[in-house]
Parts: C-alpha cells; sequence; structure tokens
C-alpha cells in the first residue's frame, strides 16, 4: 500500500509538471469513456436490466405463425386464448387489445386519453400490484359488471396531483363511468401500450369472443417454475394442431411461436442496440491506441529518467507499476470527466428519439445515471487505463542505463518503440475505415429510404385523427353528415387544396383479411390471398396523389344506399386475378357472412404497411358504406401545412364542439417518425457522429508518427540536404512513411468492414453490405486525409537546415 500511495504522489507530481500533456489525454478520455457510458446506460436499461415485473424471466409473449401467408404473424382469436390458457405449462396467461383512445369527458374540457384494455389477470399474471388502491377483481372482465379503471402513475400526478382521495372517483370515458380503483407504480411500463395512461378491463362482444376467424387478442404468460420455453411451446403446438383440425378454413398451417418478453420489448430496436454498442467500442479501441502512442513517445523523453533508476536498484515491476499508475491515473480523470459528459450524452441520446417510438420504449423515460453506471464507468477507465498503458510501460523498461548513454542526444528513440507506435496508428486507421464504412452504409440506406416513394406526394399533406362523442353520434346517420359537411367546409378553407377521410393512415399497416373471389374456386384450407382493409373518403386517392389505373374511383354515391363497391390495388389485381381485368368481379371477405361486393376500380400501388415493407395486397372500401365515429384526416395543402393547421382545427370544431383531435403532424412527420425510418436514422446519425471521432484521432495519431519519426531523422535528413538532396525527395521520403501506414491500415480495413458490415444487413434499405461505391469512395477520403496528416511534418522537414541538424548533433 505504501509503494502504491508513493507511486501516485510522484504521479500527481509528474502530470502537474506537464498540464497541456495531461488535459490532451483527460479529454480525449472524457470523450471515448463518457461515449461509451452514455451507449451502455441505453443498452443496460434496454437489454441487461430486468423488466420491472416479479421474476420477469419467466414472462413470455405469445403470437399464431402461418409462415407461408403474407402476414407471416398474427394475434390470436378469443377462443384461441381461452384454449391456450388451459396449458398445463403456465402458471397464468392473460392478455391485452389494441392501444385505444377515449374521448375524457366531465373534467373541464373534453380531452382525449390512451387507454389500454386487458383480461382481469392482466397485473396478477405480470406480477405487479399496485401504490395504492387494487389491481382488477377476476370477474370485472365479464359484462354486466361495474366498469372501473386503473391509472398509470404519470397520469395519477398529472390529473389528480398525485391525491390518494382518487381511488373511488368517477371517470366518464367514450360516455361511460369508470371507477378509479388504482394507482401502478411509478417503475411500471408495459412496451407494446408504452404511452396508455389508463388500464381498463375490456368487454368483447359476442362476435369477436366466439369467432375463430377474428384475431385480434394479443397474448403474454408466466411460465411455471422449471418450465423451459421450448418445451412449452411443443405443448402448445398440441394444442394448436387440435384447433387446426376442428377448424381447418381459419387455422390449416398454424403454429404457435412464443417469445421471451424482454425480448418481445426490445426485438426491434435490439440490432440497432447492438451495432451502436460495437460502434462506441471501436471509438474506444481508437482512443487507447491513439493514448499509447501518445505515451510511448513521451516515454521516449523519460528514457533516461528510467535508466538511472533502474542503476539505483529499481525493479522491472517498480517501473511498470508507476507507469501503470499514472496512466490508471489519467483514466480515472477522463472517466470522471467522462461520467458528466455521460449524463449530457444520455439525454442527448433521448431526445433524439421521435416521440412515438419513445412511447414504445418507456424503459427510456427518465434514466439517469446511478451508482451501478458509475461502477461501470471507473471499471472502465481502470481497463482503458491499463490497456493503453501497458505497452508504453512494457518498452520504457526494456533497456539497460548503457544502451541509454550510447545514444546521442537526439536519438532518444529506437526501432522497436517506432514499430510499435507504427503498428498502432495502422490499427486505428483500419478500426476508423470499419467505422467510416458502417456510418457511410446507414447514411446511404437512410437517403434511400426517405427518398423511396410510398406511392403517394409526401409533401404539403396534414394528417390528423378525429373522435366524435360516441353518445351524440351512435347514428350513423349523424356521422354520414358530419363526414359531409367536415369535407365541404375543409376544402373551403384558404389554401386548402383537398380533403378526405380514411381508417388507418399510410405506412401504418392496419387491419388486414382474406380475400374470396366469386367463380373462382375456393382456396385450400389455411390458404387465399390475405389482404388489407381501408375504408377511404370519396377523394381519398386525389388528395394523396394516388393515380387510378383504371375502372372509377369512388364518389359520394357510394354510401350506404347504394350497392357495395370496392377498388383494388394493383399488387391484389395481378396476384389474385393473374392478368383478366377485376373491374366488374365480385369478391367477398372471409367470415360467418361473407357479403358481396363488386370492383369499380384499380388504384396505383401505395405502402400501407411500412416505408420500408413490400407492397401488399389491398382493397379500399367506401367510407359512407362503413362509417364509424373515429377517423383518420387526410389534408394536401398549398402553404407549408402548419400554417392552416389552426384554421382545420377550427372548423372541425365549429361542425361539433365534443370533437376529439388528435396526433396531428404532416405526412413527412409521420414518416420520419416510423419504426423504419428510426430504425435507420437513429444510428446513422450517432455512428456518424462516432466515425467523425475516430477519423479525428486517427489522423491526429498518423501526424503524431510521422511528426516523431522526422524528429528522430533530423540528423540523417541534414546529412541527405547537405550531400545534394532536394527538397522533393525528402518530401517523397517521409511522405512514403506515412503512404505505407496509411495503406496497411487501409487494408486491415478492408478485411475487417467486408466481414463486420454484414451485421448491418438487416438494418440497410436498398444498400448491399458490401456496396463498393461506399468502400471505394471513403477509402478514398480516409486516403486524403491520412496523406495531408502526413503532408504537414513531411513538409517541416524540407526546412530542416543542414548546418543547424548537423551542428546540433
Amino acid at each position: 500500500m505504501g509503494n502504491f500511495l508513493r507511486d501516485l504522489r510522484y504521479g500527481l507530481r509528474l502530470l502537474s509538471r506537464q498540464p497541456t500533456f495531461s488535459l490532451v489525454v483527460v479529454v480525449t478520455l472524457a470523450l471515448g469513456i463518457g461515449a461509451t457510458t452514455a451507449i451502455f446506460t441505453v443498452v443496460n436499461a434496454a437489454l441487461i436490466r430486468g423488466l420491472p415485473y416479479r421474476d420477469s424471466e419467466t414472462l413470455v409473449h405469445l403470437w399464431e405463425s402461418q409462415p407461408q401467408q403474407e402476414f407471416p404473424t398474427r394475434e390470436a382469436s378469443y377462443p384461441d386464448f381461452l384454449d391456450w390458457r388451459q396449458n398445463e405449462s403456465f402458471a397464468g396467461m392473460a392478455a391485452y387489445g389494441g392501444g385505444d383512445s377515449a374521448n375524457l369527458s366531465g373534467r373541464g374540457i373534453a380531452q382525449r386519453v390512451r387507454i389500454t384494455s386487458v383480461t382481469a389477470n392482466f397485473f396478477d399474471v405480470l406480477g405487479v400490484g399496485p401504490i395504492i388502491g387494487r389491481t382488477f377483481r377476476s370477474d370485472e372482465d365479464q359484462p354486466n359488471t361495474n366498469r372501473v379503471v386503473v391509472l398509470t402513475h404519470g397520469y395519477w400526478q398529472r390529473a389528480f396531483a398525485s391525491d390518494p382521495q382518487a381511488i373511488g372517483q368517477s371517470l366518464r370515458l367514450n360516455d361511460t363511468d369508470f371507477t378509479i380503483v388504482g394507482v401502478l407504480p411509478r417503475s411500471f411500463h408495459f412496451s407494446p401500450r408504452g404511452g396508455a395512461e389508463l388500464w381498463a378491463t375490456w368487454r368483447p362482444d359476442e362476435a369477436r369472443r366466439s369467432r375463430r376467424y377474428m384475431h385480434w387478442v394479443k397474448v403474454i404468460g408466466r411460465l411455471k417454475p422449471g418450465v423451459k420455453l421450448d418445451d412449452a411451446e411443443r405443448s402448445l403446438q398440441l394444442t394448436a394442431s387440435h384447433i387446426a383440425r376442428d377448424y381447418p378454413e381459419s387455422h390449416t398451417g398454424t403454429s404457435i411461436k412464443i417469445v421471451p418478453l424482454q425480448e418481445q420489448f426490445v426485438g426491434p430496436i435490439k440490432s440497432m442496440l447492438l451495432a451502436l454498442s460495437l460502434a462506441v467500442g471501436i471509438v474506444l479501441l481508437i482512443t487507447c491506441a491513439n493514448l499509447a502512442s501518445l505515451l510511448l513517445a513521451r516515454a521516449t523523453v523519460r528514457r533516461r529518467e528510467i535508466a538511472i533508476r533502474v542503476s539505483l536498484g529499481a525493479t522491472r515491476w517498480d517501473l511498470m507499476r508507476q507507469m501503470l499508475t499514472e496512466s490508471v491515473l489519467l483514466s480515472l480523470m477522463g472517466g470522471a470527466l467522462g461520467f458528466l459528459l455521460a449524463q449530457w450524452g444520455v439525454d442527448a441520446l433521448i431526445a433524439a428519439v421521435p416521440e412515438a417510438r419513445l412511447l414504445t420504449m418507456p424503459y427510456l423515460r427518465d434514466l439517469k445515471l446511478d451508482a451501478r453506471l458509475l461502477a461501470f464507468t471507473a471499471s472502465l477507465s481502470v481497463i482503458v487505463g491499463l490497456v493503453f498503458g501497458l505497452a508504453p510501460a512494457f518498452s520504457a523498461t526494456r533497456q539497460s542505463l548503457q544502451d541509454v548513454l550510447k545514444e546521442g542526444s537526439r536519438s532518444l528513440g529506437s526501432s522497436s518503440r517506432h514499430g510499435l507506435r507504427s503498428m498502432l496508428v495502422v490499427a486505428e486507421v483500419a478500426l476508423c475505415f470499419v467505422l467510416l464504412v458502417g456510418a457511410g452504409l446507414m447514411l446511404k440506406s437512410l437517403v434511400r429510404l426517405l427518398s423511396a416513394s410510398p406511392g403517394f406526394e409526401t409533401r404539403n399533406l396534414l394528417t390528423m385523427q378525429l373522435s366524435l362523442p360516441i353518445s351524440k353520434y351512435s347514428d350513423q346517420a349523424r356521422v354520414a353528415a358530419f363526414h359531409t359537411q367536415l369535407i365541404e367546409r375543409l376544402e373551403s378553407v384558404p389554401g386548402v387544396l383537398g380533403a378526405a377521410t380514411v381508417t388507418v393512415l399510410p405506412t401504418i399497416g392496419g387491419n388486414t383479411t382474406k380475400l374470396i373471389v366469386e367463380g373462382q374456386p375456393p382456396p385450400p384450407p389455411g390458404e387465399g390471398v390475405e389482404v388489407n382493409l381501408r375504408e377511404v373518403s370519396a377523394r381519398y386517392f386525389q388528395t394523396l396523389g394516388i393515380p387510378l389505373d383504371h375502372g372509377r374511383a369512388f364518389d359520394d354515391q357510394d354510401n350506404k344506399k347504394g350497392p357495395l363497391v370496392l377498388l383494388v390495388n394493383r399488387t391484389l389485381a395481378e396476384r389474385v386475378f393473374h392478368g383478366e381485368d377485376p373491374v366488374g368481379q365480385r369478391v367477398a371477405f372471409s367470415g360467418s357472412d361473407p357479403t358481396p361486393f363488386q370492383i369499380v376500380g384499380v388504384v396505383v400501388d401505395e405502402r400501407v404497411n411500412s416505408i420500408d415493407g413490400r407492397v401488399t395486397p389491398v382493397v379500399y372500401a367506401p367510407y359512407l358504406q362503413n362509417l364509424s365515429p373515429t377517423m383518420s384526416l387526410v389534408v394536401r395543402t398549398k402553404p407549408d401545412p402548419q400554417t392552416v393547421a389552426g384554421s382545420i382545427r377550427r372548423e372541425a370544431q365549429a361542425i361539433e364542439g365534443d370533437l376529439s383531435i388528435f396526433g396531428v403532424m404532416t405526412m413527412e412527420e409521420l414518416i420520419a417518425g416510423s419504426p423504419a425510418t428510426f430504425a435507420r436514422r437513429y444510428p446513422a446519425l450517432l455512428i456518424g457522429l462516432f466515425a467523425v471521432l475516430a477519423v479525428v484521432l486517427s489522423a491526429t495519431g498518423l501526424y503524431g508518427v510521422i511528426s516523431y519519426s522526422v524528429s528522430q531523422q533530423t540528423r540523417e535528413l541534414g546529412i541527405r540536404l547537405a550531400l545534394g538532396a532536394n527538397r522533393r525527395d525528402i518530401l517523397k521520403l517521409v511522405m512514403g512513411q506515412g503512404v505505407v501506414l496509411a495503406a496497411s491500415g487501409l487494408g486491415l480495413g478492408l478485411l475487417l468492414a467486408l466481414t463486420g458490415t454484414r451485421l448491418l444487413g438487416s438494418m440497410l434499405f436498398g444498400v448491399s453490405p458490401t456496396d463498393p461505391p461506399t468502400f471505394v469512395g471513403l477509402a478514398v477520403l480516409l486516403a486524403a486525409i491520412a496523406l495531408l496528416s502526413c503532408y504537414l511534418p513531411a513538409r517541416r522537414a524540407t526546412r530542416v537546415d543542414p548546418l543547424i541538424a548537423l551542428r546540433d548533433e
């Protein structure tokens, strides 16, 4: 302990005598360690830290799987869920519905709140209890029982100022009174419904309770102690085979897929987080290599001091311990500053996540650095200090006093030490190239995605969602009258070029069903074409700019009084009718009462599921033939959509004062906040920043090596110039050393990148992981930066005065 304290005091004195050197090292370390800590904080919250439920490792999510279908994964039907929950592999099984919104009235101005409906045992299966009140009783999801609701902690704070007296109060939701029975803990989150403010028991109607072909139930389960996931899945497959045998029309070819609940939560962003972890790890390695090279140069200056200490009895271990103490001390200082930077970095990482995506990642909200992360930063700092300090310490102690005294005062370097610094620079350039290529591929993928056409013009298109009060609009005639008046008034607003409604906005997905074509032989059980279904108003295609291929579009006569009609997209026409003209043909949807519809037109494809997904078969039905008090609105404007958003809102609420309007955003904002865009924009931004930092560090390292080489060859360069060498020869000589290092690094980096970038394959859109233009272009860019880093010290070498160089020696 005494030796350690003596080494620590000596190290502090030495570092204080070189404040510039110490500051450069500490700041460099702070950037590397701070970035690593910030990324690890996010990764820890998403992938490492357990879910906020009791024994969360036993919780799973269940899906039906039909690999041969257009949509291979789907929800269960309610009867399926009832059969599954009898399985003996599970201690409990619960279900939840879609994330819905409800009109909240009776508490001042009417507002829209997010609510999720669940089975009564939902919180029991999760193992979550309330902080006050209770959760649901077992009978509260049955018909003819009182409606109850549980509040999230955040909503309880906002709406009730954390008042315990909220328990027992009433909330009027969609004109139905709900009694508040409990408040959930602050730590509770459920990612698939991360934006839910209220939780209620569901009341499915008789049709949803009884029909096997209505797939709308999302199921979670808790495995019994000792039961493995594979065993539970095999057990449930037997149940699935019995269901398929009894209901072949809807379940032939259906199996069951079980996913750990944490994987279900983070699956969509897991590859992105791993890519960011790899990227920041590369930056940290480059940082270590850069600082090791810097300490090697510093150790050269100290060779005489070290040799003298050896001659006075210091052992190699004493010297290594002293130098490692100094490097760890520097690293801890950098780590302390990095920890402070990491909190800012975490806030910046979360702020860069669009609100729509953050709702699906509630575990990132209010993320703070804690004692556990402080311990991680401290451990990382020690490891980094040992890594970048070991090579200089080992190299500096491999010398004798006799060797040092034989060296001239201007020849303090050794070829072995110079070779080690050169190898470090080669490694830096190689790792930098890997990171640069990864960033280039991600940026090119993002550009391709944002330039991809969704099948309509996205500019100057405003979107929003509307919900009418159910008590006033239970009569569909009133809904139709509101809709007609709404479109007329909106199209008269200055700057509005067109307005239309649709059940689900583009690129979001939505309802699917199977199609039956009249006159064609029925498909075998479990087969048939599954299609997306949209209800749209008459001028939907005109407003979005989706061309009509042939036939006719909808008009105002396509209402409840007219014949049932449909439009289909081009993909459906080609896949279902195989070259025949679908216009005039009749189709129906699978179900207990397949009513025929006549196809009256074909439209050009739009991407209804995601901007990066394949085009799927779509059918469009007239909104006026299937009215709903909830709808999405799209408005084409001449000026910036946000400049007329207020006028549109006022016109809509002038028709119905209790109308709820929410989700107001432009189509470009909707696409920018979509999962497909986020999965590419976010890592492209961060990996790009890491790549810039890596380039700066690598260029600095290369510059340092060449500068060091020039300083060690001053006598040789002076002799060459005295013997008649011209300045251009000296420039070529020095530049040649840098070119060899840069070329070696690029060659090694190319091999690493060809392998490493394949890990990005699932995150790329329209770009190959080995895209030649990206590899070549970035290799040229990095080579140019490397040449500039070499040119600066090489130019200085050409200015050596032979007389001064020879006299100094």
